[in-house]
């Protein structure tokens, strides 16, 4: 019985070993490369960028028989890059002002830069006169002068990225969502609770 030719044969299982052997060689390397990026960040430990209000006023909240109100208040924001080598943009800025659901103003900001381990505040003036009031909103006026109490809702988002090294660009959605409450008549900003933004 004549024997099997082996040669084929052979050359089948040198194939297969190679790529076995390149298959074991890449999963090493990406795991190698993971480990590194892993190691890196937690060494790094890059801090997420926040925004939040610093300081606020109402120097005006006046509401007559006819139901219109007027309101002017001042805002500073302020944005925080807690990173400590690397600086941070902030992009798409925009937080609503509403009284009970009721919109008041829009704050919107350009794209900017914080430096590491730095900070920036932006002043807002909001003036919004001769706000029409539906029965359910006057009855929020009156309920917040009888308490010497007026409340304000923040809401809103930015976005902020900035670069981590081997990580690369890092990107994340801020969102802001709290209460300004301001005691009356003089319309200081009250701290009960901080105002900032938490990332998503």
């Amino acid at each position: 019985m004549p024997k099997p030719a082996l040669g084929p044969q052979r050359r089948t299982n040198a194939i297969i070993w190679f790529a076995a052997i390149f298959c074991a060689i890449v999963a090493i390397a990406v795991v190698a490369i993971g480990l590194f990026v892993i190691i890196s960040y937690l060494v790094i430990h890059p801090t997420t960028p926040t925004v939040s209000v610093s300081y606020a006023n109402l120097d005006k909240f006046n509401y007559n028989q006819l139901g219109i109100l007027d309101v002017q208040v001042r805002i500073v924001i302020k944005a925080k890059n807690g990173n400590v080598k690397n600086h941070a943009e902030f992009y798409g800025l925009v937080l609503a002002l509403n009284f009970h659901g009721l919109p008041v103003a829009k704050l919107v900001n350009k794209p900017f830069n914080v430096k590491k381990n730095d900070s920036r505040e932006f002043v807002y003036e909001v003036k919004a006169d001769q706000i029409p009031l539906r029965s359910v909103y006057r009855d929020y006026v009156q309920s917040s002068l009888t308490k010497n109490e007026v409340s304000f809702e923040m809401k809103g988002k930015v976005k902020t990225r900035w670069r981590v090294w081997v990580v690369g660009s890092v990107k994340f959605s801020l969102n802001m969502d709290c209460d300004l409450q301001f005691f009356m008549p003089n319309g200081s900003f009250t701290y009960r609770s901080p105002c900032s933004s938490k990332s998503s």
